[in-house]
Formats: structure tokens, C-alpha cells, sequence
């Protein structure tokens, strides 16, 4: 029996940084930046894995100080661009390093109350991105948004879907469309002003998230794909994930009381699973 080694990949996971940004205009107004790295080494390591071999292995820790160090003299001004700045420089530093990937999901902080030197953190909404580099190919960047809680209350119903035996659900023509956004999209082409970029994305697919009556998730995901690619020309394709965070109405006539859709239990599972992908031709 033939018994080899077929790929491995390794890496420093959770590298997490935060940065204070001092306006140059305004020095007493501040910025807070939190980005948490993954970085995954491909290359010629297969002597640590086959004969015990740690000689061309770059020590996770020493990753970890790379991402440090590149973070120290990098602006910060996107993830997207961390990425590319920390992948170029394994590569530029490393002949045996074929391929990297940096992947980062960064907090977001938001002044508090006014007070230029106190933050409040926004666990609602995770900015994301993935660079791969790899030695004489062309930079990958997807960038996205994660645990992106939205909902509207009504303008939303699902009806007239298939029907068999194991059918329960009743057709409904007014409930709550609650989910947690997550999507990805990856461009065409670079450079791209990748900050401005997702601002763009993220309004047109909040935009079309209320602007019709949703008969369905589905629905309602393409239309926000559309939306995004509409808004942004250097998006190639993009990928949305939207499970149904069901909010069901209360039965309250055992206690001889009416309910008037007023009153729901969320339900946090099990739950409806949504994705697609679409492509920007």
C-alpha cells in the first residue's frame, strides 16, 4: 500500500491586534482599530511532516511577530489591505512559501457618547476578509460581513410552496423576516478602494433588504446580491448566507386572550438555512 503525504498547510490562528489611530489634523481625536489574523503557510515543509525535519519550518510564533510587525507600519485603513501588505511580505521574505492566506475578521468601535478616548464595541456586524497569494499568480481578496443581525417586522410573508403529507406550516402573508447576514464577495480585479467599496455594498443590500415585499429569504437574498453587485463594478461574485431566525406568534387563547401578531418566541433552532452565490457577468 502507497501511504504519502497528500498536502499540509500550517499556520498561527487568533493573532489579535489593536491599533490607536491619531488624526493628524485633530490629534486629540482617535481611532480604535481590532483586527483578529489567521495566517496559513503552503510550501516545501513536507520534511517536518515525513522525516522529523523542522529545518525550513517558520515557527508559528515567528508568524505571530510578523503579523506585529507588518501591523506596526501598516495604516490600517482596511483589513483587505493588511491582508495583502502581511501575504506579500512571506512571500518576499520566504523562497520556500508557494502560497499564504491571511484571513481577518476585525471588531468594529464606535465613539462613546462624544468622548474622543472611549469606545463601545459592535458585536453585530463583522467586517471579514480572506487574501491568498500565491508565487507568480494574481492576488485572491474576498472581502465580506459577518453575524449581521436585520430584521423588518413585516413586508414579509411566505406562501404557496409545496405541498405534500409532511407539510405543517401554514401560508402566511405577514411575519417577521429576522436573520444573520453573512457574505462574501470577491473582486474582478486590483486595486479597489476597499473600505469605500464595502460601504457601497453594505447600503445598496440594506436598501434592498426593505425596498419589497419579501415573498420569501430567497427572494430577498437575490435581490440583495443584485443590489451588491449593482453598486460595486469590480465585484465578480458574491456569496450570501441568511438562516431564518424564526420569530413565532404566541398562542395565547388557552388564557382566552388574542395574540394580534403582536407577541412572538424566538426559536433559535433548529433553522432555516439560506445561501446562494452570484456571479456579476
Amino acid at each position: 500500500m502507497n501511504i504519502r503525504l497528500a498536502r499540509q498547510s500550517y499556520g498561527k490562528h487568533q493573532v489579535h491586534i489593536s491599533r490607536v489611530l491619531k488624526s493628524n489634523d485633530e490629534p486629540s481625536v482617535h481611532r480604535f482599530i481590532q483586527v483578529a489574523v489567521d495566517v496559513v503557510l503552503e510550501g516545501d515543509f513536507d520534511v517536518a511532516y515525513t522525516e522529523g525535519d523542522n529545518g525550513p519550518v517558520i515557527a508559528t510564533d515567528t508568524c505571530k511577530n510578523i503579523v506585529h510587525n507588518v501591523a506596526l507600519e501598516h495604516p490600517m485603513d482596511s483589513p483587505e489591505s493588511l491582508g495583502l501588505s502581511l501575504t506579500k511580505f512571506f512571500l518576499d521574505r520566504y523562497e520556500h512559501v508557494d502560497q499564504v492566506t491571511a484571513s481577518m475578521r476585525q471588531t468594529l468601535w464606535s465613539s462613546m457618547g462624544g468622548c474622543p478616548h472611549a469606545f463601545t464595541a459592535n458585536d453585530r456586524s463583522v467586517p471579514q476578509a480572506t487574501v491568498v497569494a500565491r508565487r507568480g499568480q494574481n492576488d485572491q481578496v474576498t472581502s465580506g460581513i459577518g453575524d449581521f443581525i436585520i430584521a423588518k417586522k413585516t413586508e414579509s410573508g411566505f406562501s404557496n410552496f409545496h405541498n405534500d403529507e409532511y407539510r405543517t406550516l401554514a401560508d402566511t402573508e405577514d411575519r417577521i423576516l429576522a436573520t444573520s447576514l453573512s457574505a462574501d464577495w470577491t473582486y474582478r480585479s486590483l486595486p479597489v478602494e476597499f473600505s469605500a467599496a464595502r460601504d457601497s455594498i453594505m447600503a445598496a443590500m440594506m436598501a434592498a433588504f426593505v425596498d419589497h415585499f419579501s415573498r420569501s429569504v430567497q427572494e430577498t437574498l437575490m435581490r440583495m446580491g443584485q443590489a451588491a453587485c449593482s453598486a460595486c463594478s469590480d465585484i465578480e461574485r458574491i456569496k450570501l448566507v441568511m438562516p431564518n431566525k424564526h420569530h413565532i406568534p404566541i398562542d395565547m387563547s388557552p388564557f382566552g386572550r388574542e395574540n394580534h401578531n403582536d407577541l412572538f418566541v424566538v426559536s433559535p433552532e433548529p433553522f432555516g438555512y439560506i445561501e446562494a452565490e452570484i456571479v456579476a457577468g
